[in-house]
């Protein structure tokens, strides 16, 4: 088990992820959509505004979660066929 201080906080994670490095989640659809955080609970597909951090996530090494950059204390969970965002909420199932 590792302790929280040999935990890495840049480089290269555990699954391919740059540790903390914001990046879009794009569809492979012709329209090339990305996924937003709307309301801080639900994930949909909207067309890419850059500046716009709702539409940003990036890897935290420490919980080994999906995170958003709008709602830090929020990880991506798959819920049925449904992305959403909750609590972060590191379990292994």
């Amino acid at each position: 088990m590792e302790d929280k201080d040999d935990v890495k906080t840049s480089g290269m994670g555990d699954f391919g992820f740059k540790i903390n490095e914001p990046f879009f989640i794009v569809s492979r659809l012709p329209m090339r959509r990305v996924a937003e955080a709307i309301g801080a609970s639900n994930v949909v597909i909207k067309r890419l505004v850059k500046s716009r951090l709702a539409q940003q996530f990036f890897f935290d090494q420490v919980t080994k979660t999906v995170k958003s950059v709008q709602w830090k204390n929020r990880s991506l969970q798959l819920s049925g066929n449904n992305l959403i965002i909750s609590p972060t909420n590191s379990r292994w199932f």
